[in-house]
């Protein structure tokens, strides 16, 4: 009876043994070393960002003349029209990418037939064709929309509607939802009940990936919408390219942060809510 634990706890322990004398992989060190670095790279600008939006006079050096709130809450009146048509702006680019991409995102994972990979390429054109071309091309083809701010509406839509599509096609082509909704019809569930209690929620984590991400590119996106606002309908990205030619860098440096405030939210929650999707896509 005492034998017994014994012989048990002697193969855990060498195994224990075994893997902390294992040595360590150099890819390893190697790729965290580049993934730090990339984090400092990134990240070291917003400091500097905070010290020159709060800073009463930034040419003469870090909070020379002291340290103000005067550059922030400029730079919010200057943006706070063009942040709530932005806000806007994103979540009409959601509800149409959603409406577009799901059905899309289905037919391409669940369906075999002929034009299939010309229908995948067709969605990911827009990802190799610059900007400025889909927005000039957009202009000439439908110069009446843009007044109205409609023509920003479908720049947008046609550059955020691939990552949508590319994240939510490896979830919904998953062998074992499938096999579910399969289960679920043997029992007499309705293609409608199949969806909404069977397919949603397996792919809760990739939709949420998906739409916080069309959202964060909306709010971010500057190529297209550069060259289809008006000065009716100008995005924030637009806005903060304005500061930065015309004004003073301490209100261009609060507008970053301002416009910070909208994408980084957004962007946590993508890593919290199923960022992985994502990289698989």
């Amino acid at each position: 009876m005492q034998t017994e634990p014994m012989t048990t706890a002697l193969p855990l322990a060498r195994a224990r043994l075994h893997t902390a004398k294992a040595p360590a992989d150099p890819m390893m060190s190697i790729g965290r070393s580049f993934t730090l670095f990339a984090v400092i790279l990134c990240l070291a600008p917003i400091p500097l960002a905070i010290a020159v939006a709060t800073t009463a006079n930034w040419p003469l050096g870090f909070w020379a003349e002291g340290f103000t709130l005067r550059w922030l809450s400029e730079g919010w009146q200057a943006v706070q029209p063009y942040a709530l048509f932005s806000l806007l702006t994103a979540l009409i680019v959601l509800a149409v990418d959603l409406a577009i991409g799901l059905p899309a995102s289905w037919v391409i994972a669940r369906h075999s037939f002929p034009g299939r990979q010309v229908l995948t390429a067709l969605i990911n054109v827009p990802l190799a064709v610059p900007g400025i071309a889909i927005a000039l091309s957009l202009i000439l083809a439908y110069p009446l929309a843009r007044p109205s701010g409609l023509l920003l509406v479908v720049g947008q839509v046609v550059y955020t509607l691939p990552f949508l599509v590319a994240t939510l096609a490896p979830a919904l082509a998953q062998p074992d939802l499938i096999e579910r909704e399969a289960v679920a019809q043997t029992l007499g569930a309705s293609a409608i009940q199949r969806f909404f209690f069977v397919t949603l929620p397996s792919i809760r984590s990739a939709m949420l990936a998906a739409l916080i991400l069309v959202f964060t590119l909306s709010m971010g996106e500057f190529n297209v919408s550069f060259f289809l606002f008006t000065p009716l309908n100008k995005t924030l990205p637009v806005e903060l390219y304005s500061a930065y030619i015309t004004g003073r860098v301490e209100v261009a440096a609060a507008i970053t942060l301002i416009f910070l405030a909208f994408v980084v939210p957004a962007a946590i929650a993508i890593e919290r809510l199923g960022g992985s999707k994502i990289g698989q896509a």
